[in-house]
């Protein structure tokens, strides 16, 4: 006479169904994840480009209005020492933001906004210095605030120098430059 054992727990191939079950799953979320925190960083530079240009805005109009119509100049070290990194922001903002300067082929002036965890993620202000200094006068004419990034290059949130006038500007491209 045969004794009917009472088995408790999964069998071998139940588990394997599960498994297999679970890698399907993390084939489809995985990159999908991926997608929607680089959504998340691009949607990042954005928003510090627009804070940027709502404050070089401000910045030209406060200077009209004193007399001299000048956007502001890219001046200080060539680190995150530089007050300009937080100029227009909350330093809470720009904390996961590496800050460079840069001048392109043209001469204008970069600030640069570097993502801590994506480099290839970068907003610039770059402004153009017409009338190269004369007894210290200095007149910034044409500014643009621009983010780039590996699927967009150049993407402007204001400013009238184009992409054409910014040869040699910061870009997330190749060679890293417009």
């Amino acid at each position: 006479m045969l004794k009917n054992k009472s088995s408790k727990g999964f069998t071998l191939i139940e588990l394997v169904i599960v498994i297999a079950i679970i890698g399907i799953l993390a084939t489809i979320a995985v990159p999908a994840f991926q997608n929607s925190v680089r959504t998340a960083r691009v949607a990042s530079a954005r928003a510090l480009a627009a804070t940027i240009n709502t404050g070089v805005i401000s910045s030209y109009i406060e200077s009209t209005m004193s007399g001299s119509g000048n956007y502001p100049d890219v001046t200080g070290a060539n680190n995150n020492a530089n007050l300009f990194k937080s100029k227009f922001t909350d330093a809470s903002v720009t904390a996961n933001w590496t800050f460079s300067t840069a001048v392109d082929a043209a001469g204008n002036k970069c600030a640069v906004w570097e993502l801590t965890n994506d480099n290839s993620i970068i907003v610039v202000y770059a402004v153009n210095i017409a009338n190269k200094p004369e007894a210290g006068a200095v007149a910034q004419t044409l500014y643009n605030v621009y983010f780039s990034h590996a699927d967009a290059v150049f993407t402007t949130l204001g400013g009238a120098l184009t992409q054409a006038n910014l040869t040699g500007a910061p870009a997330s491209d190749g060679d890293n430059v417009l």
